[in-house]
């Protein structure tokens, strides 16, 4: 236990950069089921507001492949991989926090289902802001004529709205040594766009790249790109941290509890709100 005299706003930045917070292992399965505004274990508003943005979501993605399927090329796009990432995420949400609701003993401390659940909001969370970024700063600039356009509004902005709003609804922590998911992610998509062009594929316009930044004929550029993208995905892993930071600081200040360190994994500390 620290000393409580200490902010737990403020908790040492250096203390998430421990071997041991690469752990998927939690001992409160509950904070991954939970809003961290709610009041006792169930609550029917968050889960309403849980399959509100699951079937939000379920709408974009489903319109969009019947509009956009173009003989199977919607599944080259990255925003394409992250808008669907967000719909599976929302989802997955959706479901454990049901059977939360109807079962709250269902999931026990270190469920494999709440940490694939964990990495996976993380994960969606960083590469839909990435997203949004890069294809406002470097895309649209050449495109401007979709910006109007419903579905990029959807994939490219109301995606890293809701996901942010999202980190400042769920009780769960955020580990900046969780780095790990969304470079892989990234990478993924990275050697995946290689591939794609070593086997001659081509995008819906018959174009020999899928973002004319990512355009392996010419290597430097696309390089730079992933390179550009690592540093982003760097720097919105930090960024997620201080929504889960900030979330905790206002929760807080706002309910006028005090937190104590507790063991919640199997090496590491975090937090439990105490009266």
């Amino acid at each position: 236990m620290r000393d409580t005299s200490e902010d737990s706003c403020c908790l040492p930045f250096k203390q998430e950069f421990q071997r041991s917070k690469f752990s998927l292992h939690h001992d409160d399965p509950g904070v991954f089921c939970r809003s961290q505004w709610q009041r006792g274990d169930r609550n029917i508003l968050w889960l309403l507001y849980r399959w509100i943005w699951a079937g939000f979501f379920a709408g974009g993605v489903i319109g969009s492949l019947v509009s956009s399927f173009n003989d199977g090329k919607w599944f080259i796009y990255l925003t394409d991989w992250g808008f669907t990432l967000c719909f599976y995420v929302c989802t997955y949400g959706a479901v454990v926090a049901t059977i939360y609701f109807f079962k709250p003993s269902y999931f026990a401390p270190g469920s494999v289902a709440l940490k694939i659940y964990w990495l996976s909001h993380y994960t969606t969370v960083v590469i839909a802001m990435m997203i949004t970024l890069v294809f406002w700063a470097a895309l649209y600039p050449s495109m401007p004529e979709m910006g109007a356009d419903l579905y990029n509004l959807w994939a490219h902005a109301f995606n890293s709205i809701f996901m942010i709003v999202d980190c400042f609804m769920v009780a769960f922590p955020t580990h900046i040594m969780h780095f790990v998911y969304p470079f892989a992610a990234g990478i993924t998509y990275g050697i995946f766009s290689l591939i794609y062009f070593w086997s001659g594929g081509v995008d819906f316009m018959g174009n020999r790249y899928i973002y004319f930044i990512l355009d392996w004929e010419r290597p430097g550029l696309a390089i730079g790109t992933v390179f550009g993208c690592v540093v982003l995905v760097s720097c919105f892993c930090i960024l997620v941290f201080g929504f889960y930071r900030l979330r905790t600081c206002i929760y807080n200040r706002c309910s006028g509890q005090k937190q104590l360190e507790i063991p919640s994994t199997r090496a590491s500390t975090e937090t439990v709100q105490v009266a």
